[in-house]
Order: structure tokens, then sequence, then C-alpha cells
């Protein structure tokens, strides 16, 4: 259903189906007029205002220092969690897409994790391991207190560092009007030039009929992140939407000169016990 009341811009998505990938017109809702209404719990992501402390965001020290530290309290807040586990943050930019093509912006629709994510992030010798396992120590978490979690959430925190209306935005799609057949799991073997062996979700069915709901919060600033969730082992145990699609799009919007997209995210393990 259109909602030209709201709709942002029409441009294309790139699904992923089993024969290749497949480009969908599609209409982007601007969510800031419905943001009280868009909830990581509910739909999956969620526009929260959030003034850091860091002066630079391409000083990698300054976020260790400074933003895992931000985040971690933020995370406890929207979760309740009683720990929070890091991955490193990514940067993307045109200049860390020149250092590894995975960094640009990622045109294609997915969401990170499936259902095997919870027994991966459990397994010591998972190639995957190697890169949260420096923030166990920091975290004050061993192998015991991931294996013994009553529940674990994973939450992506993503954040505008550059200019306002970048070339490549992001959309999330509200994961009530995915369903769980739409969806496929496919292997990612490496990322960034690091081994990961971890399966991510494509889409088996193109977004044809228009069912699926696409938002985006355009001209954000460095004083938002967007929070969106990748997993939550509650849900899958209840067999609800655990999942959040997203990807860059096109902003039809702006002139085929737009500035770079600039963005940091930072995605955090939230564990129960």
């Amino acid at each position: 259903m259109r909602e030209s009341r709201h709709t942002y811009c029409r441009t294309t998505l790139n699904y992923e189906s089993e024969n290749g990938p497949v480009p969908v017109e599609t209409d982007i809702l601007n969510g800031r007029p419905t943001m009280e209404e868009l909830t990581w719990e509910q739909c999956g992501f969620e526009l929260i205002q959030h003034t850091s402390d860091v002066s630079n965001w391409w000083d990698e020290g300054e976020i260790e220092r400074i933003h895992y530290d931000e985040i971690e309290t933020l995370a406890r807040r929207l979760t309740s969690c009683d720990h929070v586990l890091f991955y490193p943050a990514i940067h993307r930019s045109e200049a860390m897409a020149k250092k590894h093509p995975d960094f640009a912006p990622i045109q294609f629709v997915h969401s990170d994790y499936t259902e095997s994510y919870g027994e991966m992030i459990k397994d010591p010798d998972h190639p995957y391991r190697a890169i949260f396992e420096p923030f166990m120590a920091r975290a004050g978490i061993s192998n015991k207190n991931i294996r013994d979690a009553t529940r674990v959430v994973t939450l992506q925190f993503w954040r505008n560092i550059g200019p306002a209306l970048p070339d490549f935005p992001i959309g999330f799609c509200d994961c009530r009007t995915v369903a769980r057949e739409d969806l496929t799991p496919v292997l990612l073997t490496e990322y960034g030039g690091v081994r990961t062996e971890f399966e991510v979700f494509a889409v088996s069915r193109p977004n044809f009929e228009g069912q699926h709901r696409w938002y985006t919060f355009p001209a954000l600033t460095e004083d938002e992140v967007v929070v969106f969730r990748t997993y939550d082992s509650a849900r899958v145990a209840l067999k609800k939407p655990f999942w959040t699609l997203h990807s860059a799009f096109r902003d039809t919007n702006l002139s085929a000169d737009a500035p770079a997209r600039q963005s940091v995210e930072l995605r955090a393990i939230c564990l129960f016990h």
C-alpha cells in the first residue's frame, strides 16, 4: 500500500533471490512524522536522540575510549540486559571502500543474522568468535557467561557522521511486514578481509507486491542514532520476527553528484542472565 503523504522517495532496492539480484521499485517512507510509532521492539528499528562526546569520529582511539561506554549505557537502558559485548566499530565512506569494497554502503536487502546466530556465538572455536573476542575482557565476559545467557539480543547503532543528505542513505523495513518464508539464509564466508563463516538473511521472494514497508529518516545528524535489531533469542523461540531488513538506497531526491555517505555503526550483543 502506498502512503504518499509520508513518502520520502521512490527508488530501486536490490533484492537477492535464488536466481540472483532483482531490482525492485520501492516507496521509501519518511519515518520522522511517525517516529513515535516506530520502535525497535515492535518494528525492529528506532530513531533516538543521542548526543555523543566523541569529537572526531575517524579517531578509533577516541571511539574506543568514549563511544563504547556511551553505547553500552544506551543498550542497557533500551534492553535492561546484564552485560554488553561489542564488535569493532565499522566506518563506511569512499575512503574506506577503497581499502575494502565491503566498507562501502551495502546496496542489497539483507538482515545480518539468522536463527543460527545464537549457537554460533557460544562456540569458542567458530571463526566469527575472533571478531568480538577482544572485547570480552573489556566487558568482563567469559565463555561461560555467553553459554549461560538466558536471552541474547543483538542491536546495531547506526550514525551519520557526514553530510546530512548523502548519496546512499540507509533504509529499514518494518519486520512485521516480512514473513519468515520470504527469507533465505546465505553463508557469508568472509567480510572485510576477515573469515566469518556465518549466515545472513537475503530475500527469496522479492517485494513485487509492495508488502514490505520501508522507511528512512532524512537528514540524520551526529546527535541522532538509529538502533535496529538483528537477533533476539526470545523472539526466535516464539517464532516472531527478529530480523530487520535494511539496505542503502539511491536518494532520488538528490542530484547525481550528491556527497558521499559517511557513517559509523556499532553492534552490541546484549546478554541476559
